[in-house]
């Protein structure tokens, strides 16, 4: 019958570590990858409709859109370690935005015979350059 004196004291810290516990999933990602976008022309960047996975409801993550970042629905990565022939493009000139969003990780997010990028601002799928 001791250990009954016990309980409310383990409700306790379990309750304090709760909150700890949840603010670490802030950083994570929920599964599958953001849908590739192509290049657009924005005349403006809108505001961020979020910043993590976990402020999208359901499966939807958190993805770089044409002008700014919201909730898609994710799409399944076929093979993250696939990298497609060619090369990148070289980049010329330096984006003015402190952290441009990136549009793809991996040429296996990109269509056709695209290669995820770097550009002059982020990561694009762009058509590859022969070597």
């Amino acid at each position: 019958m001791k250990s009954s004196g016990l309980f409310p004291f383990v409700l306790l810290a379990l309750g304090t570590l709760a909150p700890w516990a949840v603010e670490g999933a802030e950083n994570a990602l929920k599964g599958g990858a953001c849908p590739p976008r192509t290049i657009v022309q924005c005349l403006r960047y809108e505001k961020p409709r979020c910043t993590s996975d976990w402020q999208c409801p359901d499966k939807k993550k958190c993805c770089p859109d044409a002008c700014g970042l919201r909730c898609l629905d994710p799409v399944a990565i076929t093979n993250p370690v696939k990298v497609k022939p060619g090369k990148c493009p070289v980049v010329y000139g330096q984006c003015m935005m402190l952290d441009p969003p990136n549009h793809c990780k991996t040429d296996s997010q990109c269509l056709g015979n695209l290669k995820c990028c770097k550009s002059m601002c982020g990561k694009v799928c762009l058509a590859p350059v022969r070597a």
